[in-house]
């Protein structure tokens, strides 16, 4: 099955009694350009499930704003809308959902909640159904409530699974809402009030890669963001990204994309010019 082309599956009504105890309302499969920019408002007691099954996109909602690599799920309250943009080319798979299970299942402190592993299960649950709609028609309510529930109840047991430390939770949360300003681990090490050497070996740990090494990628992942806007200056995504210099940024840039940014800023989908100008990111 191919899945570099859009679909959206809307599963047929349910039995109400099924309805109640859990629905999906649709399932989306949407391959996303580097910078494409989608916007929803939310709707009413539907919760947004949001899988990045390939490349990295951010998720921007009122309750929490995360950048989501590949393989890593978003699971947003009922109600709360969310702009989705492609940092690089990705798939992502939306699912929408409510019900009285649901609410029972699904644990979101704040209204928000990241999986760190999940969209592989989205992937498989929808694609499911994606064969049952090619092969029988429309898909009934009651068995996309039943791919649904399967699918919550693998999510809530990797959620179980990969729960991160307070420590690690802590040192991803200042760095995605703090990274343009951030002077480095002493800087971080010392707010979090542990040494360096311990934040370094915990992050590690738990995530694969050290607490430098994920800011410099949230950094990089921004820049190209910032370098896709139609009036785009190096200049200017190096200071608001939180690099010293251009020439420094530009280092850093070829070594983790393998190309200038002057190259990128010639390869990179204008867009015009968004919200991204307004503050310093989306994290």
């Amino acid at each position: 099955m191919r899945q570099t082309e859009p679909r959206k599956i809307r599963p047929a009504a349910a039995d109400p009694v099924v309805c109640g105890l859990l629905a999906m309302h649709s399932a989306h499969i949407l391959p996303l350009a580097a910078g494409t920019l989608r916007q929803d408002p939310g709707t009413p007691g539907v919760y947004a499930l949001i899988a990045a099954v390939q490349g990295s996109v951010t998720v921007s909602s009122h309750p929490r704003t995360a950048l989501l690599e590949a393989g890593q799920v978003m699971l947003l309250a009922p109600g709360v809308g969310w702009d989705l943009q492609a940092v690089t080319n990705a798939l992502c798979m939306i699912v929408r959902l409510e019900g009285e299970a649901a609410d029972r299942l699904l644990d979101l402190p704040g209204g928000a909640a990241v999986f760190c592993r999940g969209a592989a299960i989205v992937r498989e649950k929808i694609l499911s159904l994606a064969v049952m709609e090619d092969e029988h028609g429309p898909v009934s309510g009651e068995a996309a409530s039943a791919c649904a529930y399967s699918m919550l109840v693998k999510l809530r047991s990797e959620q179980t699974a990969e729960d991160l430390p307070e420590l690690v939770e802590s040192a991803i949360a200042i760095i995605q809402e703090e990274f343009p300003f951030l002077e480095g681990l002493d800087e971080l090490a010392e707010r979090l009030e542990v040494s360096k050497a311990h934040l370094s070996r915990s992050f590690s740990r738990r995530t694969g890669i050290s607490p430098g090494k994920y800011i410099t990628q949230v950094k990089i992942s921004y820049a190209k963001l910032l370098l896709q806007e139609e009036d785009a200056s190096i200049t200017y995504a190096a200071e608001a990204s939180g690099f010293a210099n251009a020439n420094y940024f530009s280092k850093v840039f070829r070594r983790e994309t393998g190309m200038s940014p002057s190259e990128f800023l010639e390869a990179a989908p204008r867009r015009k010019p968004s919200r991204l100008q307004n503050g310093p990111a989306l994290w």
